[in-house]
């Protein structure tokens, strides 16, 4: 076992388990349907949750590869990227495009205490329902965080990989209440590895070959510039993108053209580096 899927043991098992239910309350039990251009699913993980997701297939005649979208931190889930309409940008490019609701938000269950397993999970269906075709990962704030430690643990089915208003730690997003607090404690205990609340930092530094973006916005208060300086040192191999006048999750809003442009030309630098698997 890796130290970035160090064990917890049954009693980190429930305090974690538990944490979640409690402290995420605020942004779970809203649900809605998936789109009606969409395919519905659910995915069970090896933690037992069960994953409730959507999969839209791109019309292209030949399909560039496969997008995975982990949502942000809202009651919203992976309706986020519907409502935003960037799951369109990816069809149109070629992409066909899957989205799911991490557990805890929607209809997904709680089974376990990782997050980074239902990355995982998702991309494991993924490559079984897309044999041959790149996969590359877009996660915004909350997604993003643990999507990185997801490819600590494999990055083995992925091209590429682009982290959206993503904080490096989660003690600069979550700064007041209770929640400020139990997230100073875990991520500062021995569960901090194993529930994903280290900092990304801990598990960027240990990816490999993978070509991983940055994207933050200049005026985002959960991304302050010593923090992004540091990130830099500590993964050089990151591609960094800022956008001006940006706050949080506001990239893809106020510069939609350039989001959409950067990360089509990383993706298609990531594929031009990464072998034609035959399906």
């Amino acid at each position: 076992m890796s130290k970035n899927e160090q064990s917890t043991g049954w009693l980190g098992v429930a305090i974690s388990k538990l944490f979640i239910r409690t402290m995420f309350r605020q942004v779970q039990g809203w649900k809605r349907d998936v789109p009606s251009r969409a395919a519905g699913f659910v995915e069970v993980a090896r933690d037992g949750s069960r994953l409730e997701g959507a999969s839209l297939r791109t019309t292209v005649m030949h399909p560039r590869g496969v997008v995975l979208l982990c949502h942000p931190f809202l009651k919203y889930g992976m309706h986020y990227f519907f409502e935003n309409k960037l799951d369109q940008a990816f069809l149109d490019q070629g992409y066909h495009v899957v989205a799911f609701n991490f557990k805890g938000f929607g209809r997904s269950t709680i089974g376990g205490h990782a997050f980074a397993d239902d990355v995982l999970a998702i991309a494991r269906r993924v490559q079984r329902d897309n044999p041959g075709l790149p996969m590359h990962l877009v996660g915004c704030s909350f997604g993003g965080y643990h999507l990185s430690h997801a490819l600590a643990r494999d990055t083995t089915p992925f091209t590429s990989a682009v982290l959206d208003s993503v904080p490096v730690s989660v003690r600069s997003y979550f700064t007041r209440g209770p929640l400020r607090l139990a997230m100073r404690w875990i991520s500062g205990s021995r569960l901090a590895v194993p529930t994903g609340t280290c900092a990304i930092d801990h598990s960027l530094r240990g990816v490999g070959r993978l070509p991983i973006a940055y994207f933050y916005g200049l005026d985002d208060r959960f991304i302050p510039a010593a923090s992004v300086a540091g990130l830099s040192l500590d993964c050089a191999a990151l591609h960094l993108v800022g956008f001006e006048g940006c706050r949080h999750l506001e990239n893809h809003k106020k510069h939609r053209d350039r989001y959409f442009e950067e990360i089509f030309d990383f993706f298609h630098r990531a594929e031009a580096k990464t072998p034609v698997v035959p399906a």
